[in-house]
């Protein structure tokens, strides 16, 4: 049985979208987090470990710059980090209900360097807040934090700046996407006005939807703040796939010749429905398509209007 989800699990992260990887990087480390604690927890003799507070606390980001330099992945951990099933449950959601329309929309290759740059983001700004506040009352504590919420809040920013008008069935009623995003960072704004010292964590959510609206912005403005991550990454990536790789000898690629009756085809595949309609109400009429039937039942016209719309970001 356990080798059965266990092919299951790598067969979804390797046929799945950039959403599905984070959601099961998420699930992974929860799970790992969680068995180390009952091992931790049984060796302090079933009671509650420090060494396990210990573990938390060494993978999460922290507002104290001394704790800070010597523990600088942090920055990154962090963001895959929760040992609460709750905060686990609730950011996943949001991940994939807002990550499918940001995917479709800005391209799958487009969603991790959000989500990692839109958490470390909101990570900058629980360090920066939480030291200003300590300073305008020193007895506030300077703590430390964990959690995928702000990368997660950015992705949900760039979907709802994205489609603002995509519509989103709650079982009880239908309501738009930008009003769903403006309830959360309502509620985000009054737990910072508490000023209690989780508020801290509000700030990184606010953190992260700022720096989603940014990311969606500057790309309307031509730069693309994905692309050196990508090519740092892939770059990174094929470092680690060719160490201890022995050299083999590359095989012809067969090529794929194409008649003239299927270059005539291709080039006389429609790009627009009619001009009567904005190309933002198409785009929401797919979007409500892939929310219902999914992305494969698209046609080759509807992906070029999605290609179309990519593209004028």
């Amino acid at each position: 049985m356990f080798r059965s989800i266990w092919d299951d699990i790598i067969h979804y992260f390797r046929t799945g979208n950039m959403i599905v990887r984070l959601i099961l990087i998420n699930i992974a480390i929860f799970v790992i987090i969680n068995i180390a604690g009952v091992f931790l927890n049984a060796g302090n003799g079933f009671t509650h470990s420090p060494n396990f507070n210990y573990l938390i606390e060494f993978f999460s980001v922290h507002a104290n710059f001394k704790k800070l330099v010597f523990r600088p992945w942090g920055l990154f951990t962090c963001m895959f980090l929760q040992h609460s099933f709750w905060h686990l449950f609730w950011n996943m959601i949001l991940l994939y209900w807002f990550g499918r329309i940001a995917g479709d929309l800005l391209n799958d290759r487009r969603i991790l360097p959000l989500y990692v740059l839109g958490g470390l983001f909101g990570a900058v700004c629980f360090i920066v807040f939480s030291n200003l506040l300590h300073i305008v009352n020193p007895t506030y504590g300077m703590g430390y934090s964990l959690g995928a919420s702000g990368a997660v809040m950015a992705v949900t920013m760039a979907a709802g700046v994205i489609a603002p008008d995509y519509r989103i069935n709650l079982i009880l009623f239908e309501t738009k996407l930008k009003y769903i995003v403006g309830v959360i960072i309502f509620f985000d704004i009054l737990g910072v006005s508490t000023m209690a010292e989780s508020s801290t964590d509000h700030f990184a959510h606010l953190g992260g939807a700022f720096f989603g609206w940014y990311f969606v912005y500057m790309l309307r403005k031509g730069v693309d703040f994905s692309e050196p991550f990508n090519r740092y990454a892939d770059n990174l990536l094929n470092i680690v796939r060719n160490i201890g790789a022995s050299k083999k000898p590359k095989r012809p690629q067969p090529k794929v010749a194409y008649t003239n009756k299927e270059k005539i085809q291709q080039s006389q595949q429609p790009h627009r429905q009619s001009d009567n309609v904005s190309l933002q109400d198409r785009v929401d009429a797919i979007l409500d398509k892939i929310s219902k039937q999914g992305i494969g039942s698209l046609t080759d016209e509807e992906q070029n209007i999605l290609n179309d719309y990519r593209n004028k970001l």
